[in-house]
């Protein structure tokens, strides 16, 4: 891959990062109004997943950092100290989602829970229909071919 091959896939990388945002803020404001809750503005919903996402970012990077020197110690291989890390992950991000959502919106805790669970399974719901449109078109594929 040449230089200009490498300034075209910065370019569709950077193009994605708005689509990212619009995304995630569309997803937060949705389930805003699903839990009952009054829905946010554009730049006010961007700016808790900003804050939410870097916030996560930070303490799962330690996170990550303790586990792995914990599974070195323990001689297990490092796929393992990954795995371990998502599970581990999940409540933090659960915690962490949900006091800041919660804080930021002046609602109780258990709202920013409810508001992480709703985020969740629409997020969740996303990637399961674009894997079955990928999985459909490959047995098309498949089929046809």
């Amino acid at each position: 891959m040449g230089a200009f091959g490498v300034i075209i896939f910065c370019f569709v990388l950077l193009m994605l990062v708005p689509l990212a945002l619009f995304l995630v803020t569309f997803i937060y404001r949705w389930s805003c109004s699903l839990c009952g809750l009054p829905k946010p503005s554009v730049l006010v919903a961007a700016g808790i997943m900003f804050v939410a996402w870097l916030s996560l970012g930070m303490a799962v990077g330690v996170l990550r950092a303790v586990v792995s020197s914990a599974c070195a110690a323990a001689e297990l291989p490092r796929w393992e100290a990954g795995l371990i890390t998502f599970f581990l992950a999940l409540p933090l991000d659960l915690v962490l989602s949900a006091s800041i959502e919660s804080g930021l919106m002046g609602a109780r805790f258990g709202k920013g829970v409810e508001m992480w669970y709703t985020q969740r399974l629409i997020q969740l719901t996303l990637v399961a229909g674009i894997g079955l449109v990928i999985g459909l078109v490959i047995l098309f594929q498949q089929l046809g071919g």
